[in-house]
């Protein structure tokens, strides 16, 4: 196979792949409090237990708390469960009378839901939501 074929080989696998992440993947923007962002991708029926430690492998860090931040700029904590799948969290927090969980993106953008990552060194100091996103800490 020469450069070219691999070339159109690898982009075909990966327009698959991008295809087919909203049938069984969630994507999260972890967000740190220094606001600081970057995605973290989980299948449907993993576990949240297993969020945390995919978090804590892509910071290279222990994570000591993950929340949402729901209506009225309130604090959700997401609980380390072992039971609970991503799925079952993000259906409980979606949908209902108060929608805790939004998507981050305007469609046509792929879903994407935002999650606070509290790395434990000076996060507590920062608002929930914060409103300046351009500050730095």
């Amino acid at each position: 196979m020469n450069r070219e074929e691999q070339k159109i080989k690898y982009d075909e696998l990966l327009a698959n792949h991008l295809k087919e992440i909203p049938g069984k993947m969630f994507i999260f923007e972890i967000t740190k409090c220094c606001f600081y962002s970057t995605f973290v991708y989980m299948y449907k029926d993993e576990r949240i237990v297993e969020l945390y430690n995919r978090v804590s492998h892509h910071f290279g860090t222990t994570v000591v708390s993950l929340h949402i931040v729901g209506a009225n700029d309130v604090r959700i904590p997401i609980p380390l469960n072992g039971m609970m799948t991503v799925k079952e969290f993000v259906n409980q927090h979606r949908d209902g009378n108060q929608r805790n969980l939004t998507p981050v993106y305007d469609l046509p953008l792929p879903v994407v839901y935002r999650i606070y990552y509290d790395d434990g060194f000076h996060c507590l100091n920062h608002p929930a939501a914060p409103v300046n996103t351009e500050i730095v800490t």
